[in-house]
């Protein structure tokens, strides 16, 4: 994570946001420490219906959303990354990955996006884009 020096915008997808909801967690320290350096924070709108449940897992969640910048998704940005997912041959269900990717290609660069989900976001990503991921 040392990469986070270096990033003036960090989005978080859902596993990053679920593992950063844990107060006592090392990506929360190194979000502290990110923020502290004037990483501005970021995850979208609808990243939160992959993580709130109605659960009392949800008061983590709510409390470290308080000090993130919840990008909301217009028409434009839904259009934008229905192409991008076009452009790739992944195949399954990744709605929510690249609408992550898409919000994170109109912040201001440099840009990373903290994921367990290497390979499809990798795939969506512009190369200008740092992939850090949680499940190393």
């Amino acid at each position: 994570m040392a990469a986070l020096r270096i990033i003036h915008s960090l989005v978080l997808d859902a596993s990053a946001l679920g593992a950063a909801s844990d107060k006592n967690s090392p990506l929360r320290f190194q979000l502290r420490k990110a923020a502290a350096r004037g990483t501005r924070i970021y995850t979208t709108s609808a990243t939160l219906t992959e993580v709130l449940r109605g659960s009392s897992r949800d008061v983590n969640i709510n409390r470290l959303l308080t000090s993130i910048n919840v990008q909301v998704i217009d028409g434009s940005v839904g259009r934008a990354a229905g192409l991008r997912v076009g452009r790739t041959s992944i195949r399954g269900n990744v709605t929510i990955d690249a609408l992550v990717v898409e919000v994170a290609s109109r912040l201001p660069k440099p840009v990373a996006i903290v994921t367990s989900d290497f390979k499809d976001i990798s795939a969506l990503s512009d190369p200008d884009m740092m992939i850090l991921d949680l499940s190393i």
